[in-house]
């Protein structure tokens, strides 16, 4: 072997220790200092955080009763049609902003009851199927308007959409919770 290729396995290996010790080092430090958020953490005593739990409880079950109102079909058609959409476009809109509301608010089950995320989850299941069964019912190329009026046609229709039941049950699971 010559003396390059020994001062390049030379530089290499050394290179390689290097890098390996600076990981080493990191993660160790790192480790360390998870260690200590995770010991502060479990020393903060639930007294001390009693009212701000309440706090977020209870903005939690307002952001639920928000977004239940927010994905109500009328209210939720009136937002988001436009005259020049077609029922597909008006369909996609309308799929995707429940969606995006849905995931929004998923945190909000940390702090609500589990019947009151339950609810949130069967309202948007209600409108999503609402919303597919009613866009079948037409060419994608049609007008949207045909598919806002099949929706609130629907919406007239107390036993296919009794929807003001999911805010009532979340109100009262609220009451539970705090009384």
């Amino acid at each position: 072997m010559n003396s390059t290729a020994i001062i390049i396995i030379a530089a290499t290996v050394l290179t390689w220790g290097v890098i390996l010790s600076l990981l080493y080092f990191l993660n160790k430090n790192l480790n360390g200092k998870l260690d200590l958020l995770l010991k502060k953490t479990s020393q903060v005593k639930p007294a001390d955080n009693s009212q701000q739990f309440v706090a977020l409880r209870l903005q939690a079950y307002e952001r639920i009763i928000l977004y239940i109102e927010r994905i109500e079909l009328e209210g939720l058609v009136m937002r988001t049609f436009l005259p020049e959409m077609t029922v597909q476009q008006l369909q996609a809109a309308l799929l995707r902003t429940i969606r995006e509301e849905f995931e929004h608010n998923t945190t909000q089950q940390l702090y609500v009851s589990g019947r009151a995320w339950e609810c949130a989850k069967a309202a948007r299941t209600l409108v999503l199927s609402l919303v597919t069964q009613a866009s079948k019912e037409f060419s994608p190329s049609d007008n949207a308007m045909q598919l806002a009026q099949a929706l609130f046609a629907f919406v007239q229709d107390r036993e296919v959409y009794n929807f003001d039941k999911f805010s009532l049950i979340v109100k009262q699971e609220m009451k539970q919770d705090f009384s």
